[in-house]
């Protein structure tokens, strides 16, 4: 609705009915309300109205954004009649199986490995109602949709057919804003990739959408249901006693790991393995070389050793007096090599448009680099280079190469490894059970290096999944703890201010991490840092990457 302020029409929502009582202590003088000159149409569902409030108190965040994230897209309502079908095939695989389990059970965990596919979840529940769907991104859940309808089940994809989920359908289906869609009589909702970080709004408040999924099934009394191939911590915490773990022989592609420090020109990363996949005629290899970021690989040019710190297995860097420092643990190590003691280093400096030169001398397959501006096709039989970016443009693949997985892997974040789990999961469902991974390393002996290497990959990732956990416990990271991003405008800083005990901070490049034991010590530090700032503060609770 709209109504005049100041001479200037503003728009608003209504979020709350009551009757006036004149001569209520609590109702507002006649000559202070402004009446309303238009009502737009739609906007929040009227009962997602409380979960809208919830989030921008859970993330501490403008209740106005909330519900404009959550508004339809359209002001106007066009009636749109039910189209519900109901699918006849209840699907008698493993996935369906597990999904029904866990739906009789009232929602959980569902690890289903990448080659297998988790839409066989939503065909199975959708024999029993409407389901409301949330996947990572718009190509995931076009591509959702479009299989669903060819399955006879009728669909809206939102947000363009939000008008069509209001009406009534078997499946609603979308990004994480589809959180927010109308599905009357919905049963269940889905949750596909949950580890995603594409599930995080990046806006503030930057609410996830698995935590507010789980509320507004929580609220509806309804179950949840998230899958994942390399599920979160926080979700095998929430989950940990309804956790169901799909067993398939073909689940992985084949994973080779590859010692960069075999490789006999040192500083390269055209191991034999590489070359080999890059010249096959014929098949569609995807090369992915990640540059970005500030962990720095320092290598020492005798035993090849890549500096990483002990204690946290975090890359290393140089301080200003060339002696090597961990910037998680703010460690000095001196200037000396950790393996051999050596004092000579190297910093290697490849980056994609040098490998793609060296790939391009090797091959005789076509050899295109992708940036953000590369056109959107892609052909059979090609060789595609690129940042991580390439994982998101290229639909199949037959090889993806990680040319130096070190680089993600010892960034000085606790949740580097989780990072690369997600691309790894993501590269495994792209060349599926019958394709090849082949991950190149200097860190041959890395905890999820070893995993990714076993026969079992499910298995082993498993057991790294519990080590982390531990480790996560031991510091009282999330999901044990409760942790927020600050960024405090210059300049202003947040040492003006006493923090209560129990909150400790740390430096994370231009803001501050606080960490605390619980959410209630958390949102006292926040509380006080408020008030004193205003809005020349902004707070990201439970940051992806910390």
């Amino acid at each position: 609705m709209r109504i005049v302020l100041n001479g200037r029409r503003v728009g608003g929502w209504i979020t709350h009915v009551s009757r006036y009582e004149e001569g209520d202590s609590a109702a507002v003088p006649l000559d202070r309300l402004k009446p309303i000159v238009s009502v737009s149409g739609l906007g929040v569902e009227p009962y997602l109205v409380p979960l809208t409030k919830w989030i921008s108190e859970r993330w501490w965040g403008s209740w106005r954004s909330v519900l404009s994230s959550a508004s339809a897209p359209r002001m106007r309502e066009r009636i749109i009649h039910p189209r519900r079908t109901g699918s006849q095939d209840i699907g008698t695989d493993t996935v369906a199986v597990a999904a029904f389990e866990l739906f009789q059970a009232g929602g959980g965990l569902l690890v289903v490995p990448p080659a297998l596919s988790s839409l066989a979840v939503v065909l199975r529940l959708a024999c029993i109602g409407p389901v409301l769907v949330i996947c990572p991104s718009q190509k995931m859940a076009s591509m959702g949709a479009a299989f669903l309808r060819r399955k006879g089940l009728s669909t809206a994809l939102v947000p363009d057919e939000w008008d069509n989920a209001r009406g009534g359908v078997d499946v609603v289906i979308g990004t994480r804003s589809g959180v927010f869609a109308p599905c009357p009589d919905v049963v269940a909702i889905v949750v596909i990739d949950e580890h995603d970080e594409l599930l995080k709004e990046e806006r503030s408040p930057a609410w996830d959408a698995t935590a507010v999924a789980s509320e507004r099934a929580l609220q509806a009394g309804i179950p949840l249901i998230c899958t994942s191939a390399v599920p979160s911590a926080q979700s095998l915490h929430v989950f940990s006693e309804h956790i169901v773990q799909v067993q398939a022989e073909s689940g992985w592609p084949r994973i080779i790991v590859v010692n960069l420090s075999d490789v006999p020109v040192a500083q390269s990363l055209l191991s034999s393995e590489l070359l080999e996949a890059v010249g096959i005629s014929g098949a569609t290899t995807v090369c992915v070389l990640n540059t970005k970021g500030k962990a720095r690989l320092i290598v020492c040019k005798s035993c090849r050793h890549v500096q990483a710190c002990p204690s946290c297995a975090s890359l290393m860097t140089y301080d200003d007096d060339n002696n090597l420092w961990c910037v998680r643990c703010q460690e000095m190590h001196g200037g000396v090599c950790l393996a051999c003691g050596r004092v000579a280093f190297t910093v290697p400096r490849g980056g994609v448009s040098q490998l793609v030169s060296q790939i391009q001398a090797s091959t005789r397959n076509p050899v295109v680099e992708i940036s953000s501006d590369s056109p959107d096709d892609w052909s059979k039989g090609t060789v595609f280079i690129g940042t991580e970016a390439v994982l998101h443009r290229i639909p199949t693949a037959d090889t993806v190469i990680f040319a130096d997985i070190d680089r993600e892997l010892g960034a000085p974040r606790m949740t580097g490894a989780h990072e690369v789990l997600s691309m790894i999961a993501k590269a495994a469902r792209m060349v599926g059970a019958k394709g090849t991974l082949v991950v190149q390393t200097r860190q041959i002996e890395n905890p999820l290096i070893v995993a990714l290497s076993q026969s079992d990959v499910s298995t082993a990732l498993q057991t790294w999944s519990d080590a982390d956990s531990a480790q996560r416990l031991a510091m009282m990271l999330p999901p044990f703890g409760a942790i927020a991003r600050v960024l405090v405008t210059a300049p202003r800083s947040l040492s003006e201010i006493a923090l209560p005990p129990g909150v400790h901070t740390a430096r994370d490049e231009d803001a501050f991490l606080l960490r605390a034991s619980s959410r209630i010590e958390l949102d006292a530090a926040i509380s006080l840092i408020r008030s004193e700032f205003g809005t020349a503060v902004r707070i990201h609770i439970d940051p992806y990457r910390f």
